[in-house]
């Protein structure tokens, strides 16, 4: 059988025109590589090469295989470095998962687009779901990061960074007494204690919806829950309806704003929403790294030079 080792002894003597210097080249004996000739053409049936005086010439055979010799070692040394690129995470494919209301957040966009300008040869995949889907999605090895509004619970090798914070407006319904004669210093939570409420609960109950009720209780009320969304965009299109008010991130203004008007909370009310990358801490590649450092750019720009573990 013809092997890659046959190929690679063919070009060094046929370059070389010497089984001695062929030999060298090869780093072995010269016995050893003159069997491995033989052996070569023993498997093939034909002679691959005649001796002179002053060395060794390729018969007609030998300069055919020559040729297949040359295209076969390129394939094989273009597939090892194509490989190792992406092991290097210079080529290959990076999966990122995130929320609806996540991606709102316009930084979130433009580190797609710098990673994408960084590393061309990266396929970008993206891929939408909530919390729980996104974590799902990471442990079964579908998304290789993930942009998300709650804090997942502590799972082994899964980490969490806040990337970013943004300011929470309440969203309520164009017609609502509030959007026609707004507080020019921003609402209180307690002027919402009468209304009825659209919110969006994660499965982990650590998220958003957490901190808006913890927040209302604080100011002195339970909030009345008439509907809960299974994600913020469907609570807006809740409160587009005229069904309720909702508080939402301040990066959501976008939508329904024919039909919502997003009213600041006072300056008293710090009520902000976070967005955490989150990414399991295996196969680490160059562009998995990179793109982990670009979303920390965002984190140092909002809080200053952040305190993560590498």
């Amino acid at each position: 059988m013809v092997e890659l080792r046959h190929f690679r002894a063919v070009v060094a003597i046929a370059e070389e025109g010497n089984l001695t210097r062929a030999a060298e080249r090869l780093g072995i004996q010269q016995p050893p590589l003159t069997r491995m000739l033989r052996s070569c053409e023993e498997a093939m049936g034909v002679q691959l090469f005649e001796r002179h005086a002053k060395g060794m010439r390729l018969t007609a055979a030998g300069r055919s295989m020559l040729k297949g010799a040359y295209d076969i070692l390129d394939r094989v040394d273009e597939t090892v470095e194509d490989v190792r690129r992406v092991v290097r995470g210079e080529s290959g494919e990076l999966s990122v998962g995130f929320t609806n209301s996540a991606m709102c957040h316009p930084s979130l966009p433009a580190v797609l687009g710098h990673f994408r300008e960084s590393w061309p040869d990266v396929t970008l995949t993206l891929t939408e779901g909530n919390s729980s889907q996104l974590l799902g999605a990471l442990r079964d090895d579908l998304v290789d990061v993930a942009f998300v509004r709650a804090s997942i619970p502590d799972v082994s090798d899964v980490m969490v960074e806040l990337i970013l914070e943004e300011p929470m407006v309440v969203a309520v319904p164009r017609a609502h007494p509030l959007a026609l004669n707004p507080p020019a210093e921003g609402l209180r939570l307690a002027d919402l204690e009468n209304e009825d409420f659209i919110l969006y609960q994660s499965q982990y109950n650590n998220g958003l919806y957490k901190t808006i009720v913890d927040a209302c209780l604080g100011a002195g009320f339970m909030p009345n829950i008439r509907q809960k969304g299974p994600q913020l965009m469907a609570a807006l299109s809740l409160v587009a309806g005229g069904l309720g008010i909702s508080v939402v991130p301040h990066s959501m203004q976008q939508h329904h704003a024919g039909q919502i008007a997003y009213i600041p909370l006072s300056s008293r009310t710090a009520l902000t929403a976070p967005v955490y990358l989150v990414y399991r801490s295996v196969r680490m590649t160059g562009a998995k790294l990179y793109f982990i450092h670009q979303a920390r750019q965002m984190r140092t720009r909002q809080f200053g030079t952040p305190k993560i573990p590498s």
